[in-house]
């Protein structure tokens, strides 16, 4: 292998740890406030809001809904919030999307 590729692996492994384990060896002695914790828990739903929704309603640089992907979601998102399972729901998900690529 050569050095430059090594050096590049051990680079982009030394970026992908260090913001991982900064706040861990540091952070994870402090007591956090109780409203803190419940304000953090917001976070994961946030950053996939941020991810997905502009999915439905971008085509690239082009604003307009997408059928298929706003037709698959829907039965998606009341199976989750019913069921509340994540991997019935990324199957479920799939299998709409699949059979909306066939019907549309």
């Amino acid at each position: 292998m050569r050095e430059s590729m090594l050096v590049l692996i051990l680079g982009m492994g030394l970026v992908t740890f260090l913001p991982r384990f900064i706040p861990m060896a540091f952070l994870s002695r402090w007591i956090f406030p109780e409203k803190l914790k419940v304000g953090l828990n917001y976070f994961p739903v946030a950053i996939l809001s941020a991810i997905v929704f502009p999915t439905f309603f971008t085509d690239g640089s082009q604003v307009e809904i997408q059928s298929q992907y706003l037709l698959a979601a829907l039965p998606v998102f009341f199976f989750a919030w019913r069921v509340k399972s994540l991997w019935g729901s990324v199957l479920l998900g799939m299998a709409v999307y699949w059979l909306l690529g066939f019907i549309l």
